[in-house]
């Protein structure tokens, strides 16, 4: 059985028609218009995160870390970087990212920092912000 033309012709306008409507199905007057980034912070926010790092009294090989948003919108910390004072670096990725909603406090740990011999470290964190919008923005409200 071989199909005849117009049957191929309503086949193939019919899978036009398709292609040339879905764009007008995902479209949403509503919606808003603005989009979201993820963007580094800023040294001006970075001033806003409160920062306390130290060692517990049972452990002098543990690095611990304290971070408090004082933002408006979320952080999403990616990662550390632990320099030491021999010139040797000790990195630490977050899977998942660390997550610190606003006004609130997260602690975690950089294995491998004996006490004393921390030169500095840097933590790798950024939030959302809308096109055009200088503030760190809650991506789950509207």
């Amino acid at each position: 059985m071989t199909p005849n033309k117009s049957h191929l012709l309503n086949v193939v306008l019919s899978f036009a028609s398709l292609v040339l409507i879905a764009p007008a199905f995902a479209w949403n007057p509503f919606a808003e218009k603005k989009s979201l980034k993820e963007v580094e912070l800023s040294a001006a926010e970075w001033q806003k995160v409160d920062l306390v790092a130290g060692w517990a009294a049972d452990s002098d090989s543990n690095l611990l870390i304290e971070m408090k948003n004082n933002l408006p919108g979320p952080l999403a910390c990616h990662a550390v970087l632990v320099n030491l004072q021999s010139g040797g670096p000790v990195q630490k990725a977050f899977s998942p990212y660390l997550y610190i909603a606003p006004a609130a406090t997260k602690q975690t740990s950089v294995n491998g920092v004996k006490k004393g011999l921390l030169k500095d470290y840097a933590l790798n964190c950024s939030c959302w912000k809308k096109e055009g919008v200088k503030t760190c923005v809650d991506p789950g409200k509207k």
